[in-house]
């Protein structure tokens, strides 16, 4: 009899416990939405008023919340303004590993990688002029890019990799030419954002930068 009862249950337990994990699944996801959709608003907002003169008031507003439901995901303007920096780095590097694994040529790779790399800053260009002046705004922002400037030597350094197994580059130090390439695009940041070059064609700028860097400036 106590058998019979388990087989009973048992259908009804799980039928109960895949309803808890779905509704479960579905406030993550509805918690995930909110969360973007904060990042969202708030890359605008301090895109418009820069880092300090912005307040949480001012983004729960734009997106129609209290300023409570804002620390629910997190702890302080600063904290928000980072993880606004920290998902626009992400999804460059995802944007870049795409270049990455693309079965091209390793010179038209190291292109493709510069292009989308610098295309990438200039359409962040507004973001980033409305926030130069605020000094810990941009401590902010130093601060994640470093952490990001490992995996940028790295993936440069898998191009190269790639260009001497295919007999295209001839490199005696991976990392350092890895690490001057990688610091030499990062300089090239915002002359070819603001300024005279601001306007001018990326592709071709990119173009001399790769001729530059694949043949240097000797006459030959």
């Amino acid at each position: 009899m106590r058998a019979k009862y388990l087989v009973i249950f048992a259908p009804c337990f799980t039928k109960k416990i895949y309803k808890e994990m779905q509704t479960k699944g579905d406030n993550a996801n509805k918690k995930d939405l909110n969360r973007e959709s904060i990042l969202k608003t708030a890359r605008e907002i301090f895109s418009k008023y820069g880092f300090k003169k912005t307040t949480l008031d001012d983004i729960a507003n734009a997106v129609r919340k209290g300023k409570s439901s804002l620390y629910y995901y997190f702890d302080s303007k600063e904290d928000l303004f980072q993880a606004v920096i920290l998902k626009e780095v992400e999804i460059l590097a995802h944007e870049l590993e795409i270049v990455i694994n693309r079965n091209t040529d390793p010179v038209d790779k190291l292109r493709d990688y510069i292009l989308t790399k610098l295309t990438t800053f200039r359409n962040l260009a507004n973001f980033y002029h409305a926030i130069e002046n605020d000094v810990t705004a941009i401590g902010f922002i130093d601060d994640i890019k470093q952490k990001y400037e490992q995996d940028e030597i790295r993936m440069i350094k898998r191009i190269l990799i790639e260009g001497v197994r295919k007999n295209e580059f001839e490199i005696y130090d991976f990392n350092l030419a890895a690490i001057g390439i990688t610091m030499a695009i990062k300089g090239l940041e915002m002359p070819l954002t603001a300024g005279v070059y601001g306007a001018v064609n990326l592709e071709s700028s990119v173009d001399i930068i790769l001729k530059i860097i694949c043949y240097g400036i000797m006459k030959r």
